[in-house]
């Protein structure tokens, strides 16, 4: 009795009907998850703000205050920790090698974990090390109090090779001298990190947020490290 039911397309048309039912429920279930991880990353935005802000780096308005404009302009995994140490002068006072190896601990990662802490040279570097390291636990600390992904720990296991060449020393020396490896550093390892460790140099020598003496202390590192096989590879 229906007035569909005499109609002689009535199958094809369930099958569309189906068909958009179906389609409905996709779309609504899709909508559930943009909204969801949308949700998510303003969640996390608000807290990155709010860790910004308790640091100096954002105003209470909003507005990004000069720390947050140096911050701006670090490029880095660590950017907010390289950042404390600038704001603390972590790193002021320190000769071109002593300054090379204490910012390696930001950039090097070694390809296995280890609770062996790596040794560290004596005097500038081992303070150095030790205060970028409570700066670092205080950032994590705060990121975790606040649900965000902390900041990696810092890795002291570049810290003798990049100090070594940076003084001078000859490569096979410094590729004897790597933490927690089975025998010498690759040599190709040894240069990707340098490199790392030149880059990171060279944002200080350019930073408004370090003194003056530690931007020239930067650029002096950056021309001793350029030597041998790292600048055969700059070369290239």
């Amino acid at each position: 009795r229906h007035p569909c039911h005499a109609c002689p397309d009535r199958e094809e048309h369930a099958r569309w009907a189906e068909r958009r039912r179906r389609l409905e429920q996709d779309t609504a279930e899709l909508r559930q998850r943009v909204a969801g991880r949308t949700g998510s990353l303003t969640r996390t935005f608000d807290r990155v703000c709010g860790l910004l802000t308790a640091r100096g780096y954002l105003a209470p308005d909003g507005t990004v205050t000069d720390a947050g404009r140096m911050l701006g302009r670090i490029w880095t995994e660590a950017d907010l920790l390289v950042a404390e140490c600038l704001r603390r002068r972590v790193w002021d006072g320190l000769s071109p090698a002593e300054l090379a190896a204490a910012v390696s601990t930001l950039v090097y990662e070694a390809r296995r974990d280890t609770d062996e802490r790596a040794a560290v040279p004596r005097g500038g570097v081992s303070d150095a090390v030790d205060a970028t390291l409570k700066l670092w636990a205080e950032l994590e600390a705060d990121e975790a109090s606040r649900g965000l992904e902390p900041t990696r720990e810092p890795d002291l296991g570049f810290v003798w090779p990049i100090y070594r060449w940076t003084r001078g020393e000859a490569l096979a020396k410094v590729l004897a001298s790597g933490h927690n490896l089975d025998g010498d550093m690759p040599a190709g390892d040894f240069v990707r990190w340098a490199r790392q460790v030149v880059d990171l140099l060279g944002q200080l020598a350019d930073s408004a947020g370090a003194s003056a003496e530690l931007r020239d202390t930067a650029r002096a590192a950056m021309a001793a490290i350029n030597r041998g096989v790292l600048a055969y590879h700059g070369a290239m």
